[in-house]
């Protein structure tokens, strides 16, 4: 058995950058995983780029409703304006200006009021060390919903044992990463469950070297009856690793 942190993230609004996003920002649904790492270093203070190596190896279940979406204009980057000139002229007065900076705006899609359920198990020290500032609210940086400019806020409910289950049929809670279980698409179908399938990064390397995996949700956070031998039941629920 293995203990979890089980905490809820909640914002206003959030942005997770698809990989393949070109001109248009396209986010994913939920936090991948590489994302969630980068949350748990803020709460712990970790460097940046750094929790994703120094937190693994890890657990990490997710569940939660995939949010409402828009589209919002934003500023992608700024060109610095004119450089100053190596050499300065007698005639040269102090009211010449230099040439405006340069905004670039794309569409940028926007998670509304994203909610999410989490359980995570860290190596320790950090596993002790995420618990205590979980509870007491005492994250070293602000974490945030994919953006910085976008505060998330974390919610403790409770460190519990989950439990292996042996091979069989169960309604997983969570989201499930393909590859580690069967759908049961009659079952799927009689409930009248909206699946979705993603592709999002699931660890990354010092070198920032991305490895990509699959997964299924269902729009609304409900049960999926699923097939496994990778499942584990933690009060009273049944849940996935991402």
């Amino acid at each position: 058995m293995s203990e979890l942190i089980s905490f809820q993230l909640n914002g206003r609004f959030a942005h997770f950058l698809r990989a393949e996003a070109g001109a248009s920002a396209l986010s994913y649904p939920i936090p991948p995983r590489t994302v969630i790492l980068g949350l748990i270093g803020a709460v712990l203070g970790l460097a940046k780029d750094s929790p994703q190596v120094v937190l693994e190896p890890c657990q990490v279940a997710l569940t939660g409703e995939v949010p409402q979406g828009f589209w919002h204009k934003a500023k992608l980057r700024k060109d610095p304006p004119e450089l100053l000139p190596h050499t300065i002229r007698r005639s040269q007065t102090e009211t010449k200006t230099t040439k405006p900076e340069k905004a670039t705006l794309i569409d940028q899609e926007w998670l509304f009021n994203p909610s999410y359920t989490l359980w995570v198990s860290l190596p320790q020290p950090h596993q002790a060390e995420f618990e205590r500032r979980v509870r007491k609210r005492a994250w070293y940086f602000q974490p945030c919903m994919g953006l910085s400019e976008m505060m998330a806020d974390i919610t403790y409910l409770g460190t519990a044992a989950a439990k292996p289950l042996p091979p069989g049929l169960y309604d997983v809670t969570s989201v499930i990463r393909q590859g580690e279980g069967e759908i049961e698409v009659p079952q799927v179908l009689a409930k009248n469950l909206a699946l979705h399938l993603l592709r999002m990064p699931r660890s990354v390397t010092a070198d920032r070297v991305f490895t990509h995996d699959g997964y299924v949700l269902e729009k609304d956070g409900r049960p999926i009856p699923t097939r496994t031998s990778e499942g584990y039941e933690v009060d009273g629920k049944v849940i996935m690793f991402l």
